[in-house]
């Protein structure tokens, strides 16, 4: 029975699998917003300095991974001006630190457009050729700017300003060289699913999963005493073979091989 019970603990401890891991808070958040919405139920765990992580079922983990995909969950990290030009780099050439520069705006550029509401992938690239001061024809700036929305976002709105935003980022761009092309992403989870969440010591679970969990927590309590009460009855019979089986050893102890029992006799007095 003890090794039933440490098999069962087993294998509900692995019922559930890591969707990603190493992950910041927000990040975590945001990934347990979009599967719980989805309807796939989700806990946030904390993994001390390594981050958050995010854990579903094994029979889930399909849906999960296609969940987060189509929702473009966790977002891919932008490089900052400070990461292109860290000191402890080499010297770079002109033509290096010009590319680098103009990277940087994509960066920055993208990574802002995709705090839009709505917006799950940004990219932009710029093409600033690098015009001869002598040449008496110069090729002008220009941008293309990418968005992968969500299907329900009317993003035609936003266009005026994404458009002025750019062109404000970019030196020498003008309005009519900036292209926004936009593609709404074929399925997201639009309407949040009937799935109610709680707090279970700090963090954020499905509530029908509570159950589960309280198991889990209370079977290695419930397996030390299943184990105490074991030892308890193994002690117990240990007690109760020493006692039967003590007298018989007496008796043949006190009766030598080979000997007769004497008779006891009793003397008569008148």
């Amino acid at each position: 029975m003890l090794t039933g019970l440490v098999a069962s603990l087993a294998f509900l401890s692995g019922c559930k699998e890591a969707v990603y891991n190493q992950l910041s808070e927000r990040e975590a958040n945001n990934i347990l917003l979009t599967l719980l919405k989805g309807g796939v139920e989700a806990e946030k765990r904390a993994d001390g300095e390594k981050g958050y992580s995010i854990w579903v079922s094994d029979s889930k983990m399909a849906l999960a991974i296609e969940l987060l995909k189509m929702n473009a969950e966790p977002e891919e990290p932008y490089r900052t001006m400070g990461d292109l030009f860290a000191r402890n780099q080499l010297i770079a050439t002109p033509a290096e630190e010009r590319i680098r520069f103009i990277y940087g705006i994509e960066q920055g550029l993208a990574a802002t457009l995709s705090k839009i509401d709505g917006v799950l992938v940004a990219r932009v690239h710029i093409v600033m050729p690098d015009n001869d001061p002598l040449a008496n024809q110069v090729k002008p700036t220009s941008a293309s700017v990418f968005l992968k929305h969500r299907a329900d976002m009317n993003m035609q709105v936003i266009l005026p300003a994404v458009k002025d935003m750019v062109v404000h980022s970019v030196e020498g761009l003008t309005v009519d060289r900036v292209a926004v092309t936009l593609f709404p992403a074929t399925a997201t989870s639009t309407t949040p699913a009937d799935v109610p969440i709680t707090r279970f010591f700090g963090a954020l679970v499905a509530a029908s999963s509570v159950s589960t969990l309280w198991m889990l927590l209370g079977l290695p309590w419930l397996l030390a005493a299943l184990l105490a009460l074991a030892l308890f009855f193994a002690t117990r019979l240990r007690q109760l073979l020493w006692s039967y089986l003590k007298p018989s050893s007496s008796r043949m102890d006190s009766n030598e091989p080979g000997e007769r029992p004497v008779a006891s006799t009793k003397t008569r007095f008148r």
